[in-house]
């Protein structure tokens, strides 16, 4: 078998996946509904804005922080935005375990 049908295989794998369908029955969710999907905006821009405060080396601004508080608490009391995230954490995390399982194949080569 050659590595691109091995890599086509894996990529059947992983759309075949709990963690895959999952993922994509919450996003569609979300996406349903606008009143969520604007919700889910508002805190990733929320998270982003606060993450730039951390890579920029700078204290977090307290609006900056009320304001993620308040929003991730209407995340959480909201069933298809809480299980879209729970989901979404759970496929991401495999990816990176198979990305790690890759790197790691070939890491001794990069040292």
């Amino acid at each position: 078998m050659s590595v691109k049908d091995s890599a086509m295989k894996l990529a059947n794998e992983i759309r075949n996946s709990k963690e895959y369908k999952d993922f994509r029955k919450n996003m569609n969710e979300v996406k349903k509904d606008k009143s969520c999907e604007k919700l889910l905006k508002e805190y990733q821009d929320i998270q982003i804005k606060a993450q730039g405060y951390v890579l920029r080396n700078q204290e977090v601004d307290k609006k900056v922080i009320m304001k993620l508080e308040s929003v991730g608490k209407k995340v959480s009391n909201n069933k298809k935005l809480y299980n879209y995230l729970n989901s979404e954490q759970k496929f991401k995390s495999m990816m990176d375990d198979i990305n790690k399982i890759l790197a790691k194949s070939v890491e001794k080569d990069y040292k």
